[in-house]
């Protein structure tokens, strides 16, 4: 199980079961914590029904109670294929 975490401004832009496209950082202990990337993800409240854990931060750093669980799906490129690495 991974553990990520997203910033957000108000739980409201997490609202309800679905698929959405987030920009999230890695907790996971190693030389690669709190990597950032672009994802789409399924989301659910239910902590039990996706195999990863979301924690959320508001936006000055302050940590929500709520917690998601989530399902990466796949990663979203935002650099032309001529820029990456």
């Amino acid at each position: 199980m991974n553990t990520w975490e997203i910033f957000v401004s108000d739980l409201a832009e997490l609202a309800g079961d679905g698929e959405m496209e987030l920009t999230i950082r890695t907790l996971d202990d190693g030389h690669r914590k709190y990597t950032y990337k672009r994802v789409r993800a399924k989301l659910s409240p239910d902590l039990e029904r996706l195999p990863d854990r979301l924690q959320v931060r508001f936006g000055r750093g302050q940590l929500s109670d709520k917690r998601f669980s989530i399902q990466i799906l796949s990663e979203v490129e935002r650099f032309p294929e001529k820029y990456r690495y």
